[in-house]
């Protein structure tokens, strides 16, 4: 693996700010749907960048948008981190085996689509060159370093109301594609601990 000594320190304190923090869980109970997405981290050098995907226009729910490889968790899934790595798999080609898994971010609900997304960090072994990607599911991938995602200038917010809830948006503007909605309330929080293993 392509791993400075900085960047396996700086993932190593990133697992175990994961591993020590109170997760926050959100108990799912018809019509709410568990769900797990995987965050695939690469690194390159120095480097630790983001995985993305950019979902088709044919997909059933959050179209063209950007996304983590994931999806509905099965019964066969023992836990949400199989849901994580098995969508992955079925999504980008990515092989569970190629990720070690670093921790768990609080989850997140989409109102969208009735989903609990439960966020699991990875790191991806070797490149990203031989990924194979369902051309139903999967238009193109997006891979940005997370130094760009930190840049203040990429990311703005917005508050919205939804009766008597306020809701804060998350945009993260990478060239021409914004990251926003569950995707960008997930980079927040993975900024967040990022940020907390420096």
């Amino acid at each position: 693996m392509d791993l400075t000594t900085a960047a396996s320190t700086r993932l190593e304190r990133l697992r175990q700010v994961l591993e020590h923090r109170l997760r926050r869980t959100i108990d799912t109970a018809p019509p709410l749907v568990r769900a797990g997405v995987l965050i695939p981290l690469v690194s390159r050098g120095n480097d630790i960048e983001v995985l993305f995907t950019r979902r088709t226009d044919t997909v059933l729910t959050h179209k063209g948008q950007i996304s983590f490889p994931g999806g509905q968790r099965e019964d066969s899934d023992v836990e949400t981190v199989e849901t994580a790595l098995r969508e992955s798999y079925e999504e980008i080609g990515l092989e569970p085996s190629r990720v070690t898994v670093l921790g768990e971010l609080d989850d997140v609900f989409t109102a969208v689509s009735s989903f609990v997304i439960t966020p699991v960090v990875g790191l991806v072994e070797g490149g990203i060159d031989d990924l194979v990607l369902a051309p139903d599911e999967v238009k193109s991938l997006l891979v940005v370093p997370v130094t760009e995602l930190l840049d203040p200038k990429v990311h703005t917010t917005e508050t919205r109301s939804v009766g008597e809830q306020q809701y804060r948006i998350h945009y993260y503007t990478v060239g021409e594609d914004v990251i926003w909605g569950a995707t960008g309330r997930i980079v927040y929080q993975f900024l967040k601990a990022w940020e907390e293993a420096a």
